[in-house]
């Protein structure tokens, strides 16, 4: 074997192990930093789980009400975790897992798909640290992790037909539970895969269509069942194409590399481009046969699905970052190409790859103590109060468009107050969704909140307008007084365009991106 092929199908899967294991140790420094990490919704995951956790404490608010609904990945597993370790590590070592799984599913798919080991998948390291996962959506990612695990695993057993829908059942069933999009990204790679192994059967029978039909769509049909049976499938919205915005989600598909650090976003995306447009003009990219029509898919996917679907958002960011994470596996480097180059390609992401570690982290710990001045504000409120919340804007610029917005990502940071027996109306809890919900009494609470945050077109508010809202608040619901021993009102206001003085309201708290009020005796 010449030095160039080892290269390729020499590597020692010991020696790739280790590596992806030191990969992991830096790409979890971030998370070393701080116990509650600036990830938006994973603010509500905490209060979430503590709930389910601990649900005698949150009765006079909250009701838990399961059913077989998608999106339950943290909401089946860290409950069992709380009981040794507090709510915020629980929910930490969630996140790691999933990081965990997202770059060894990649690596695992490499090797089924290109019947061998490659050190490309190792640019999915590089993806880990995105605006999905500053979002907060975790159950979306932990799902993703194990569906390209799942993927792997149903290509491995490409000569047992049997076996093979017996374990894709079992994982399409999994993977529902964790959430209903990676059972998409499931479906979409094992039937293009087995629509490419059909067509390069010598010869198409009735039996090999309905074998390779069966391996597409049964493991599904437990999972659709459940969909329909649970009341997420009564779910409504509207749905968004935008057909000829072709630009803009090539866009949102960059926009989703970043996490609001412009030096380490530019790093990102320039390293991946030049390396990608490298790649394709040296003609270093090669794919197996049966995955072809996947990879040609993918792009094609991308453009025709819709910015929103029914009560989903940021649908394009999210096919753009599963289809990055399974190019890095679907791809391979040709074996004509020079080991040279391979190292040199290697050593220029893994400055790019350390130079993104050490923002964040930095980005991080600088976030730590601003987070700690909220939690701190929120345990010395009132035990029984009721805190809202009212944004500066609806908007959601980009990470590109406005870093700080997102850097740290602060307004759902309230929802760290419910740990404190205060009810916040601006939780994401919603039927159909999640497991959690608020009480029948505070649903109108919840209504009215979620109304006023989530208000179309998107608007920057003025003085006027807070004010505004602050009088139909008491209007609509003159009894807070009485039933809270204390009225809060967290205005979120980090480029502080709202003037601090409120009519009827007293300033108990400025924090870094929010003033806190609570309502002067009526």
């Amino acid at each position: 074997m010449t030095v160039r092929n080892q290269m390729n199908t020499g590597i020692s899967p010991l020696h790739l192990w280790g590596v992806w294991l030191i990969a992991t140790v830096v790409a979890s420094v971030p998370f070393l930093t701080t116990s509650v990490p600036p990830l938006g919704q994973h603010f509500y995951n905490i209060v979430r789980v503590d709930i389910l956790s601990h649900p005698a404490s949150y009765v006079r608010n909250f009701v838990v009400q399961w059913d077989v609904l998608p999106d339950l990945a943290m909401d089946l597993t860290v409950p069992w975790f709380t009981k040794f370790i507090p709510v915020e590590w629980a929910a930490w070592l969630f996140t790691l897992v999933e990081l965990g799984l997202l770059t060894s599913g990649c690596l695992v798919l490499s090797r089924v798909a290109n019947g061998r080991w490659s050190w490309l998948p190792f640019i999915s390291f590089l993806l880990l640290y995105n605006w999905i996962l500053i979002r907060g959506y975790d159950n979306y990612l932990f799902g993703l992790g194990v569906c390209f695990w799942a993927i792997a695993v149903h290509v491995a057993l490409r000569r047992a037909t049997l076996a093979r829908i017996l374990v894709s059942c079992c994982s399409a069933l999994v993977i529902y539970f964790c959430h209903l999009f990676p059972l998409a990204v499931f479906a979409l790679i094992t039937g293009t895969w087995e629509l490419s192994c059909l067509l390069r059967e010598r010869k198409i029978s009735i039996h090999s269509l309905a074998r390779h039909a069966a391996a597409s769509l049964v493991p599904l049909l437990l999972p659709l069942a459940l969909l329909v049976r649970s009341s997420t499938g009564g779910l409504h919205g509207s749905t968004n194409f935008g057909l000829v915005r072709v630009l803009s989600k090539i866009a949102y598909c960059i926009d989703v590399l970043s996490v609001g650090n412009r030096a380490g976003d530019v790093a990102i995306v320039a390293g991946l481009s030049l390396f990608v447009v490298t790649g394709f003009v040296l003609r270093w990219w090669t794919c197996e046969p049966e995955f072809r029509i996947t990879v040609f898919a993918l792009p094609l996917v991308v453009l025709l699905a819709p910015f929103d679907a029914f009560a989903s958002y940021g649908v394009i960011e999210r096919c753009g970052l599963s289809f990055a994470f399974l190019l890095t596996a679907l791809v391979s480097i040709r074996n004509s190409v020079a080991p040279r180059l391979q190292r040199i390609g290697a050593l220029a992401l893994t400055l790019v790859f350390v130079f993104r570690i050490v923002t964040v982290t930095e980005d991080w710990r600088g976030g730590r103590p601003v987070i700690q001045a909220y939690r701190t504000t929120f345990a010395s409120l009132k035990t029984g109060s009721v805190l809202f919340q009212y944004k500066q804007d609806t908007t959601y610029p980009s990470p590109w468009k406005d870093p700080h917005r997102w850097n740290p990502y602060l307004d759902k940071v309230v929802a760290l107050a419910t740990v404190h027996g205060v009810l916040v109306p601006d939780l994401y809890l919603k039927a159909g969704q999640q497991p959690v919900l608020y009480r029948s009494e505070n649903v109108a609470l919840r209504q009215f909140q979620d109304k006023s945050s989530n208000r179309e077109p998107d608007f920057e508010a003025n003085g006027a307008m807070l004010r505004a809202w602050s009088t139909e608040l008491l209007d609509r619901f003159p009894d807070l007084q009485s039933r809270f021993t204390a009225v809060y009102l967290a205005v979120f206001d980090p480029y502080r365009r709202l003037p601090e003085a409120l009519d009827g309201w007293q300033l108990v708290a400025t924090l870094p991106e929010h003033r806190l009020y609570e309502l002067h005796p009526r």
